[in-house]
């Protein structure tokens, strides 16, 4: 049965998809079986593999729309155990048409998902920055939420109403959904601020934040430019280390 980690934050530009491609990529090195599901239509995960999702004959919106089979969407990569699943919403009118459909049935993802279960270890789904439908019902479907948060105050701001959300949806739809684990992301520990953020997330949350932290480094930032996860750019640089460390953390608590 594969476990299905929703990645979510309502605020964009915290590490979410670079979390979700390279978290993915890092359990595949570690040979469990991994698809990461882009359903943010700006489609980070098409550009972090230099894919161009305009060129995608089928995609999660074919899946959910018009009920293509999820298997014959999914993409395989040159990672071995890593496949993809692109977000083919092109349009405003797309993203409107996606939205009004999940929103009608807040299970149709999770059913579409279903399908996925005995081909993988790990579903990683990289989730739209909002609390919109599309989050609700990617909550509905995972097994759990992981939260990047940046190592700025206005992140840590944004945690206790995603949090809040996650909760009604766990009451209302989902009971078994749990917190994964609050990552820390673009840490800078040399300052005042980067520090004082960590600590404060710690003592809010507890053993909810996750011991890896993701360090700000150009290695990481650079990882989309070159079209590749960075363990295969880089695969000793920290933030690659970093992502190895946080898929051996998940493993780990999957296993107790």
């Amino acid at each position: 049965m594969a476990k299905l980690i929703a990645v979510v934050s309502q605020k964009g530009g915290v590490g979410k998809t670079t979390t979700a491609v390279n978290l993915t990529a890092s359990l595949a090195a570690l040979e469990k079986r991994s698809l990461v599901i882009g359903l943010d239509p700006q489609c980070g995960v098409a550009v972090s593999f230099g894919l161009d999702r305009k060129d995608m004959n089928f995609g999660i919106f074919d899946v959910l729309l018009n009920d293509a089979s999820i298997l014959d969407v999914i993409i395989h990569t040159e990672i071995k155990f890593l496949d993809l699943i692109l977000s083919n919403v092109n349009t405003s009118k797309d993203e409107e048409r996606l939205w009004d459909v999940v929103r009608e049935d807040k299970f149709l993802l999770k059913k579409k998902l279903a399908e996925l279960d005995k081909f993988y270890d790990y579903i990683i789904l990289d989730c739209p920055p909002s609390l919109g439908p599309l989050i609700v019902s990617s909550m509905i479907a995972a097994s759990s939420i992981l939260v990047p948060v940046q190592g700025e105050y206005y992140s840590k701001e944004s945690l206790g109403s995603l949090l809040k959300t996650a909760v009604e949806v766990a009451n209302k739809y989902n009971q078994p959904l749990y917190i994964e684990g609050i990552l820390l992301t673009m840490v800078d520990s040399r300052t005042n601020l980067g520090r004082k953020i960590t600590q404060d997330i710690k003592n809010t949350m507890g053993d909810k934040v996750f011991a890896t932290i993701i360090p700000r480094t150009v290695k990481l930032a650079e990882a989309p430019v070159l079209n590749k996860p960075i363990i295969l750019s880089d695969i000793n640089s920290r933030g690659a280390q970093a992502y190895l460390s946080l898929a051996l953390e998940i493993v780990k608590n999957t296993t107790k």
